[in-house]
């Protein structure tokens, strides 16, 4: 068995490596959105490095993102050291990122436990979300398991993964850890109705934690061609230094997530069971379901004038945004693009990024 956490040396793992191409025309590859200021304050980036503070120490915070945007994550974070941004030369998915940290982790501190979490997600209650992620550290620790945290769902909806919970494993800090039974991958609403009447299915949240050993030995398991990877490239770390050999070999990693290549595959995991409201902010949709959002009205930024339109969301970084009599929309005005989507299919905005792509707008992207 391990030792507690307060002897465990806590890390935590902020990943900021995404494109957020459901928030074009606001999000863009220079600024993608973990650095979008979508909910109270400033960015989402900037509000997880925050809400981790009190938990994880600053010189143990790490965020991973792309070259292309990490000055710009540097200047958004000035708490935190540069050299804690770790910049990925081209993005490889999310278990190519954890490995890279653990097998960077195995060599500075190899005992250590890891929080893994997204850089863009809104969170309600910041308190009861540091208990949840103090659970699973915890968990982690004493137990070997890989830990997720599961959020107790709210309504029925397809948008989100889910967690199967099993049997009872233990209670940390108040907190009912379980056995994972299954992942199930945004399912229709129908079904996810009948997964709130079940009651033993939660929302995954898309945080981890683990030891260093753990999650090492697991990608060795199940990812073997990722681990042989890491292996390569760590020894050419000794040679060339690291910003060669990230170059040299990180684009040969396999594509892959986390959640597919390891945790869905794994027979060790676990889920924290929080209560905290969250939303992974997934299409323009959603703001108007976060905790802030006043339940049926319209969501507007910036400058708007809305007459009888009801439950739209309307944003402006440029030009008036003005609407009359419009119901479910979302309109986003740029100073060089203008969207306009059914609520109800803001999910889809992303083929709309890949048709620019197609046309070589790259000015647009």
């Amino acid at each position: 068995m391990t030792s507690s956490p307060e002897q465990t040396p806590l890390f935590a793992v902020v990943m900021a490596g995404g494109s957020g191409t459901r928030f074009w025309p606001l999000s863009r590859c220079r600024r993608p959105k973990q650095l979008l200021p979508l909910a109270e304050g400033g960015s989402l980036l900037a509000a997880t490095v925050s809400r981790l503070a009190p938990l994880v120490a600053s010189a143990r915070t790490w965020v991973v993102t792309t070259t292309a945007v990490a000055d710009a994550v540097r200047r958004e974070l000035p708490q935190l050291s540069p050299e804690n941004v770790l910049a990925e030369p081209v993005g490889r998915d999310t278990a190519a990122c954890v490995g890279w940290v653990a097998w960077r982790l195995a060599r500075l501190h190899p005992g250590a436990v890891t929080l893994v979490l997204p850089s863009d997600h809104v969170v309600g209650d910041a308190p009861a979300w540091r208990s949840a992620l103090a659970a699973a550290a915890a968990t982690a620790s004493a137990r070997g398991e890989l830990v997720t945290i599961g959020v107790c769902a709210s309504r029925p909806e397809s948008g989100f993964g889910y967690l199967e919970l099993g049997d009872e494993l233990a209670v940390i800090q108040g907190l009912s850890v379980h056995r994972v039974r299954s992942f199930v991958e945004k399912p229709s609403r129908e079904r996810a109705a009948e997964f709130m009447a079940l009651g033993n299915f939660r929302w995954n949240s898309g945080i981890f934690a683990w030891t260093v050993s753990a999650i090492e030995r697991a990608i060795r398991t199940h990812l073997p061609e990722l681990a042989a990877g890491l292996d390569a490239m760590m020894a050419d770390v000794d040679k060339r230094g690291e910003p060669e050999a990230l170059q040299r070999h990180y684009p040969s990693l396999p594509s892959v997530s986390v959640d597919f290549g390891v945790m869905e595959k794994a027979s060790n995991v676990a889920a924290v069971c929080a209560g905290f409201s969250w939303s992974d902010v997934g299409s323009w949709s959603a703001l108007s379901e976060l905790p802030a959002a006043v339940p049926g009205a319209g969501v507007t930024r910036g400058e708007v004038v809305a007459v009888d339109s009801e439950g739209c969301v309307l944003v402006s970084e440029g030009p008036l945004v003005a609407t009359v009599g419009i119901r479910d929309l979302v309109v986003v005005a740029t100073p060089d693009a203008v969207l306009v989507v059914p609520k109800a299919q803001a999910q889809r905005v992303k083929e709309l990024v890949e048709e620019l792509r197609r046309r070589k707008r790259e000015d647009l992207l």
